[in-house]
């Protein structure tokens, strides 16, 4: 694929297989060439229909010289923000995951009882 850069002219890259070929900075600068996966939301059900968690997004910068550097990474986008994370990283958020779903199913066995018993 070749990208026009105002910094370097007409950047060739090879799109890794997961790559969408949309590169958010096409015409700005060679450090600001992105390759990204289509976005993976999670979602939950609520009353009024599903409401997005957190989206995921394989993500590489080939020519970043900042962090998170070069390789591939998930960009895991929480309450707005994005975080790049390595497979560690991911695993940890499956981990805290996992912890708020028990919270989540402890206040629903809460509810339940005081529904039941009216206090």
């Amino acid at each position: 694929m070749t990208i026009p850069t105002v910094d370097h002219g007409d950047v060739e890259t090879a799109c890794p297989a997961w790559c969408t070929g949309e590169f958010h900075q096409a015409g700005g600068h060679r450090v600001d060439i992105t390759h990204t996966s289509p976005e993976t939301e999670l979602t939950v059900p609520t009353a009024t229909g599903p409401a997005v968690l957190l989206r995921l997004t394989l993500e590489q910068r080939p020519f970043t010289e900042r962090e998170p550097g070069r390789d591939v990474f998930v960009s895991v986008e929480l309450d707005g923000d994005h975080y790049a994370c390595d497979p560690g990283q991911m695993d940890d958020i499956a981990r805290g995951m996992a912890e708020c779903a028990t919270t989540v199913r402890s206040l629903a066995r809460r509810l339940a009882i005081l529904k039941e018993t009216g206090r």
